[in-house]
C-alpha cells in the first residue's frame, strides 16, 4: 500500500482500539509504526532502477521487524517517558505487522524471511493504490469533522475497521472467482498453461487482468468477475528462444529480475544497432513484467530493464 493508506490504517486502529486505553499518544505512535517497514524504501535514494529488487526486504523481514520495532519504541520513550517499554514495543510491533499484512494483499510481494530466503509471497487481491480502501480508512476522520459526530470517533473507527475487513474479504473472493474464470478459459481454449495468474487492476476490484503462458506465448485477459465476463486483450511473446536473450539471462542482474518478475517478457531490438563500448555493433534486449502492465489505465510499463548484447555475447546494462 501507499504511505497515506498505511498511515490511515495506524490512525484508524489507534482511534478504534487504543485511544481510550492508551490515550491520545496512541495515534501518532501507530501512525508512525504503520510506516516502519518502509525503511527499506531508502534504497531508491541510490538512483539505481535495480534498487526496486530490494524493496520490501530488510524492512519487511519477520526476522528484523521486531528489532526495528524495539528501536522505534526506544525512540518513542524519549517523547513519552511515562510509557513502559513493553506496551510501547507491543504497540509499535502491532503497527509494523499490520503493515506487512496490507503489503501482502497487493501484487508486489514481501520477502518475509530476508536474508535467509528469497521467498516473496503475495496474495495479489488489491492494487497497490486502492482509493476505495483509502476512503474507508479516511471516513472516520472525515465524519468526525462534523461537530455532532466528533464524540463518536471511537465507534465510527470501529465500524470502518469492520468495513475494511469486509472489503478485503470481498476482494479475496472476487479474485478467486477471477481465477476460476481464467482456468475455465484455458480449458475452453484447449491449452495447458505453464503459468496462470490473476493480477489486480487499478480503480477497484471489479476488474482484473489474467495471464496465461504456454511456452513463450502469453495470453492476457481482462476479467470482470461480477458479470462473469472474460475477454482476451493481448497476445505477447517472450523471446527466450533468441540467443541474445539467452546471453542476457545469464548475468546476475537478469537472474534477479526473473526472480522478482511474475510474468517476465523478454524483447529484442528492432534490428537497429548501436555502437557498444567494445567498438562492435550491439543489439538492445529488454525485459518487463506483465504484472505491472495495466489494461485499465494507459500508464506505460514501469520497471523496464534494458541491456546491450554484442555479437560476441558480451552483455552491458543500459542506464
Amino acid at each position: 500500500m501507499d504511505p497515506v493508506t498505511h498511515t490511515l490504517v495506524g490512525v484508524t486502529m489507534a482511534n478504534a482500539f487504543f485511544r481510550k486505553k492508551v490515550g491520545p499518544p496512541a495515534v501518532p505512535i501507530l501512525a508512525v509504526a504503520s510506516n516502519l517497514p518502509d525503511i527499506d524504501a531508502a534504497v531508491v535514494l541510490s538512483g539505481d532502477p535495480a534498487s526496486v529488487l530490494m524493496r520490501r526486504t530488510f524492512g519487511h523481514s519477520l526476522l528484523l521487524v521486531p528489532i526495528w520495532s524495539l528501536l522505534l519504541a526506544l525512540l518513542f520513550r524519549r517523547f513519552y517517558p511515562r510509557f513502559r517499554l513493553a506496551p510501547l514495543f507491543g504497540l509499535v510491533l502491532l503497527g509494523a505487522v499490520v503493515h506487512l499484512f496490507f503489503d501482502l494483499v497487493n501484487s508486489f510481494g514481501v520477502v518475509l524471511l530476508w536474508p535467509l530466503s528469497d521467498w516473496r509471497p503475495e496474495f495479489g487481491i488489491i492494487f497497490i493504490i486502492d482509493l476505495a480502501l483509502t476512503g474507508l480508512l479516511a471516513a472516520p476522520l472525515l465524519f468526525s469533522l462534523v461537530p455532532v459526530l466528533r464524540p463518536r470517533l471511537v465507534s465510527l473507527s470501529r465500524i470502518f475497521v469492520v468495513l475494511v475487513a469486509l472489503y478485503v474479504l470481498f476482494c479475496g473472493v472476487d479474485r478467486m472467482i477471477a481465477g476460476r474464470l481464467l482456468t475455465a478459459e484455458a480449458e475452453r481454449l484447449g491449452i495447458r498453461p505453464d503459468f496462470s495468474y490473476v493480477f489486480p487492476e487499478p480503480l477497484g476490484p471489479q476488474r482484473w487482468h489474467g495471464v496465461l503462458r504456454e511456452g513463450d506465448d502469453y495470453r492476457v485477459f481482462l476479467i470482470r468477475p461480477l458479470s462473469g465476463l472474460i475477454v482476451k486483450r493481448d497476445e505477447v511473446r517472450t523471446r527466450t528462444d533468441d540467443p541474445r536473450v539467452a546471453e542476457a539471462r545469464k548475468i546476475p542482474l537478469a537472474r534477479r529480475l526473473e526472480w522478482f518478475f511474475k510474468a517476465p517478457v523478454w524483447r529484442v531490438g528492432d534490428d537497429s544497432t548501436k555502437r557498444g563500448t567494445t567498438g562492435s555493433n550491439s543489439v538492445e534486449v529488454s525485459v518487463y513484467d506483465l504484472r505491472f502492465k495495466s489494461l485499465v489505465i494507459d500508464r506505460g510499463v514501469p520497471f523496464i530493464f534494458r541491456f546491450r548484447v554484442d555479437p560476441e555475447g558480451k552483455v552491458e546494462r543500459e542506464k
